[in-house]
């Protein structure tokens, strides 16, 4: 059981520590920055986050009941997707500046 709890506090962990790196801090202040009030942006923040995590904890469990990896070239498409994206919210920053 300790096993368990351990690998989920390394996995809480490694999860922040990657929320706080700067593709993501660029990207959510893009979003958040256009918003007019707090509560609105904290909304926005709040969604970015669920819609984070949420497809993550869905595709690792079932990763990890189904015990299976995804391929490289899997991972490749999911790291190239991820960087057009924010190369779509760097233009949107730059175009609505």
């Amino acid at each position: 059981m300790w096993i368990v709890a351990t690998a989920s506090a390394l996995g809480l962990l490694t999860g922040l520590r990657h929320a706080f790196e700067p593709d993501h801090l660029a990207a959510i202040s893009t979003l958040v920055s256009e918003r007019s009030s707090q509560k609105r942006a904290t909304w926005v923040g709040l969604a970015w986050g669920l819609g984070h995590a949420l497809p993550l904890i869905a595709l690792g469990g079932t990763l990890l009941v189904l015990r299976i990896t995804l391929s490289p070239r899997t991972a490749t498409m999911f790291e190239a997707l991820v960087a057009l994206m924010l190369v779509a919210l760097g233009i949107r920053a730059l175009l609505l500046a």
